[in-house]
């Protein structure tokens, strides 16, 4: 079959031109004449070698991000073939430009896939290559590993990159590239609990997309933002931002980046305490994740699952779901990726033993009020005191034992101090210690994830100076012992 193309490097122009815009379906009709069915080779007939090549390469790239974003069935391993023959016919003619950027999607197609170790590799390849770092192909590979990195969760190493490179960034022309490094740089910042540096990379993120008029990044965006505010409790604000993602998805028919929008909003329910919403939420992400070959986004939405089943106290089917999502990263991603799935579900684990019978709070300070407490002499100066009940174990190693009562006197508060507070939506106790920084409050048991509040949503009851086992209470009095904290 004799190829139709005209103009091999104006087509290949326009090719790259539609890709970078997101418009991955109009740049595949554009192909139609010499690859009108996906399952075989394209015409090449009638091209010179570097011509060959380059269609190779730009179908090779194009299958890979429609097919993901479709989920349409073996994409990648056709991309990875695509690419892999348009890397050998750049190898023959030496052009290092070239096979650096078949290298760069090859390890796209890997990484699509959760075959980090591959993606690695591939990257690896790229980098060696002689390229200045104005190169746009040296600059996709910078963006690309901070992909890789963030899937291994080495959020540090993004934020260094990325300020040892900013000047190239800021300097690139192509707005696509730039918006990727503003919204890569946020994804880390709110990880590393930086929110409002990142808020404002995503903003500037979304500025670029919208220059480069990509609609599947400005869904991305909004679906950053809605992890941003979920982060600050603005709920409200999160749900906005993350159903905005979701019809974004839905009209441009991203069926992977939909599901893992869904994947947002459950977590966005699991944070507010809604957790059946957030089970039927869940469970659509993963149906419609299943159908396609992202892994690292199915076992993210596995993960959110086997986390709202904590909650709902199911801890049975929780430890069955994990499992089912430790298998697929074992198989798909890394053994690294199935241990990381572990330790996040223990972080789980922790924080809802942290809130276990916080509500109850409120009811055992009116029983303790018929109890007479006696403080011990270190602290019996103290005469407006309240008493809390202590509901968990996380703060056990310092004598604040389950059932427990705590004592809390009204003292300035300094980062580092055991307090309680109550959260004024729901009246609910939380107990550890105190740190504050931008607005935000911070509570942390001895070995256990902090948990954070804005200033304005919680009340301090005061710093806890000490502790009375209700159970060694003697004709109804409970001795009062100092804190060791």
């Amino acid at each position: 079959m004799k190829t139709f193309i005209k103009n091999p490097k104006l087509s290949a122009q326009k090719l790259l031109k539609l890709e970078r815009c997101g418009r991955y379906e109009e740049a595949m009709s554009e192909l139609k004449e010499i690859w009108a069915d996906t399952s075989e080779i394209p015409a090449l007939e009638g091209l010179g070698k570097t011509d060959a090549a380059e269609m190779l390469l730009r179908c090779g790239s194009l299958i890979g991000f429609l097919g993901h974003n479709k989920q349409i069935p073996n994409s990648q391993e056709k991309s990875k073939n695509l690419l892999t023959e348009a890397r050998n016919r750049f190898l023959d003619i030496y052009d290092p430009q070239k096979i650096a950027e078949c290298e760069n999607y090859l390890a796209l197609a890997y990484w699509r896939t959760g075959e980090l170790a591959e993606a690695e590799t591939w990257l690896d390849e790229a980098l060696t290559h002689k390229l200045p770092d104005s190169d746009n192909v040296r600059i996709y590979s910078y963006i690309i590993g901070s992909k890789l990195d963030y899937a291994n969760k080495k959020y540090e190493n993004i934020c260094q990159n990325f300020l040892l490179k900013q000047k190239v960034f800021i300097n690139c022309k192509d707005d696509c590239l730039k918006g990727d490094y503003y919204n890569n740089f946020a994804i880390a910042l709110r990880n590393l609990n930086q929110p409002l540096e990142a808020l404002k990379k995503y903003k500037t993120a979304k500025h670029f997309y919208q220059k480069a008029n990509h609609q599947v990044y400005l869904g991305t965006i909004e679906n950053n933002l809605a992890y941003i505010y979920k982060s600050i409790y603005d709920y409200e604000n999160a749900h906005q931002s993350v159903d905005s993602a979701v019809k974004i998805y839905e009209k441009i028919n991203d069926r992977t980046r939909k599901g893992s929008s869904l994947d947002t909003k459950a977590c966005i329910y699991l944070d507010e305490g809604k957790y059946n919403k957030a089970l039927l939420v869940i469970d659509e992400s993963i149906r419609i994740l299943e159908k396609g070959e992202n892994a690292v986004y199915l076992v993210e939405s596995i993960l959110t699952k086997s986390k709202i089943l904590v909650f709902l106290d199911d801890i049975a089917s929780a430890s069955l779901c994990l499992s089912e999502g430790i298998e697929i990263a074992k198989n798909r991603i890394s053994e690294d990726a199935a241990k990381n799935l572990a330790k996040e579900f223990e972080i789980a684990v922790r924080q809802q033993i942290l809130f276990e019978g916080h509500k109850e709070a409120a009811e055992d300070q009116n029983e303790s009020e018929n109890l007479e407490l006696v403080l011990h002499p270190s602290i019996s100066h103290y005469e407006n005191y309240q008493a809390i009940r202590i509901n968990n174990r996380h703060l056990e190693e310092i004598g604040l034992e389950k059932n427990s009562l705590g004592i809390v006197v009204k003292e300035k508060i300094n980062n580092g101090d055991l307090v309680a507070l109550t959260e004024i939506k729901n009246d609910s106790v939380v107990c550890g210690f105190y740190d504050s920084y931008f607005g935000m409050v911070s509570i942390s048991g001895v070995k256990s994830e902090p948990i954070l509040f804005k200033e304005e949503e919680i009340k301090i009851l005061g710093k806890i100076i000490g502790v009375g086992n209700p159970e060694k209470s003697s004709n109804n009095k409970i001795f009062i012992e100092p804190v060791n904290a």
